[in-house]
């Protein structure tokens, strides 16, 4: 696992905020953010794919202007194939909830990606051994195997918490 802070040059990273976190944003409801078929303790979220290996690159201005943080994320990584991204926004919940446990990618060797759009609680929690816990922190990038088990809690404090999450081979 690794994190990367300050990933994205500091103007990029206020341009990405400002859009994702406009009223200009399409965003779709999801009954399960985590997208677990199986969850037992389902929450929902708010979604928004950018890019799917069977479909491409969805056609619109913020997948385009994304573009080039993929692009940046691929060269960090050294991977050749991005597989999947998706924005996801969880919005404050009044109370603590953490979602369900989920790997993206069942069965399909990657590496996943998340981005942090703006600073937010709301961890995401990493689980090999033990329990890694990342605190969402604005242009922060969260690199990790796409086999192991992760999730979030939606904000309890901030008003959402917004992600940009990509997978790689």
């Amino acid at each position: 696992m690794r994190i990367i802070d300050d990933f994205l040059t500091p103007s990029y990273a206020d341009q990405i905020e400002s859009i994702l976190d406009s009223p200009n944003q399409e965003w779709y409801f999801n009954k399960n953010i985590s997208q677990n078929k199986t969850a037992s303790n389902v929450h929902h979220g708010f979604s928004y794919w950018i890019y799917k290996s069977d479909t491409g690159l969805t056609q619109s201005r913020v997948s385009t202007f994304l573009q080039p943080m993929l692009y940046q994320i691929q060269y960090e990584l050294k991977k050749d194939t991005l597989l999947r991204c998706r924005l996801d926004m969880t919005v404050c919940s009044g109370v603590e909830v953490l979602h369900d446990r989920h790997v993206d990618m069942p069965g399909v060797q990657n590496t996943t990606t998340i981005y942090y759009v703006s600073d937010s609680d709301g961890d995401t929690v990493v689980y090999d051994e033990t329990e890694h816990r990342v605190t969402p922190k604005k242009n922060r990038l969260l690199v990790f195997d796409g086999s192991l088990y992760h999730t979030g809690h939606s904000p309890l404090t901030h008003q959402n918490r917004i992600l940009i999450n990509s997978n790689f081979a």
